[in-house]
């Protein structure tokens, strides 16, 4: 009997996929890098996106990385819009 067994190999090739996608729909919404963006009331601009896969801030939950006055930090498509 086999059996189809999941390995890590598979969950970061989901976990890549999953990241491009949101890149790519993030582009589609005009939050491309280099485009000016607000977070509510503050002002910032698309630096990158963040293709890390594990830890607190994954690219998966928090694909955009913006940069503010108030420093840089990583975003979800739904927390940014174009200005």
């Amino acid at each position: 009997m086999t059996r189809n067994v999941r390995t890590s190999r598979d969950s970061n090739e989901n976990a890549a996929m999953a990241i491009g996608k949101l890149v790519h729909a993030a582009v589609l919404r005009g939050l491309a890098v280099g485009r000016p963006v607000r977070m509510g009331t503050v002002q910032g601009i698309v630096i990158g996106y963040n293709i890390a896969r594990d830890g607190d801030f994954p690219g998966t939950r928090y694909p955009l990385l913006v940069k503010t006055e108030l420093g840089t930090a990583k975003f979800g498509l739904d927390e940014v819009m174009p200005a």
